[in-house]
C-alpha cells in the first residue's frame, strides 16, 4: 500500500552548513544541526522558471515558449530549541548569510537544495508559546526529480 504524508509531521527537514576554502571548493563534511533534523512547523520548498509566450503580428496563438531564468526559494520555521540551535547554523559570526544545503525527506521522496543562503531571519515569541525563527532564502540549484533514498 502507498503511503502519502499528510501533513508536515510526516516529513524530516535536514539543514547542514558548508564550508568552503578560499578557491571556492568544499571542504570536510557538512555540519548538521545537533539534532540532526529540524522541528519545523511549516515549509516551502519551490522552483520557479520565467516563461513569457512567442507570438507576434499574425499570430493569434503562442508560437511556443521562452523559457528564462530558473529561482530556487525556501521558507520554513524553526520552533523550541531547535530555534536556538539554528540561529547560530544561519549566519556567520558578521551576521552574514552563511551556505546551507537543505534536504526533505518523505517516504519515497527525497529533496534537496544546494548553495542555499537564508536571507531572511526572523526571531519571534508570544507568551505561553514556543519561540519561532521564521526562515526565508534561495538556492543555486535543485536535483530533478526525487533523489534516490538513502
Amino acid at each position: 500500500m502507498t503511503w502519502y504524508p499528510t501533513n508536515a509531521n510526516d516529513v524530516t527537514l535536514i539543514v547542514s552548513a558548508i564550508e568552503r576554502d578560499d578557491s571556492g571548493n568544499r571542504t570536510g563534511a557538512p555540519t548538521i544541526v545537533d539534532s540532526g533534523a529540524l522541528s519545523v512547523s511549516d515549509f516551502t520548498i519551490g522552483t520557479e522558471e520565467d516563461l513569457s509566450g512567442l507570438s507576434g503580428i499574425g499570430n493569434p496563438e503562442d508560437l511556443g515558449i521562452s523559457q528564462g531564468d530558473i529561482e530556487h526559494t525556501f521558507s520554513f520555521t524553526v520552533e523550541g530549541e531547535d530555534a536556538d540551535v539554528f540561529t547560530s547554523l544561519a549566519s556567520d559570526e558578521d551576521g552574514r548569510a552563511v551556505e546551507l544545503e537543505i534536504i526533505v525527506k518523505m517516504e519515497d521522496y527525497k529533496d534537496k537544495l544546494t548553495g542555499a543562503k537564508a536571507g531572511t531571519r526572523e526571531v519571534s515569541a508570544s507568551s505561553g508559546d514556543a519561540i519561532e525563527f521564521d526562515v526565508e532564502g534561495m538556492a543555486t540549484g535543485r536535483p530533478n526529480g526525487t533523489l534516490p533514498l538513502d
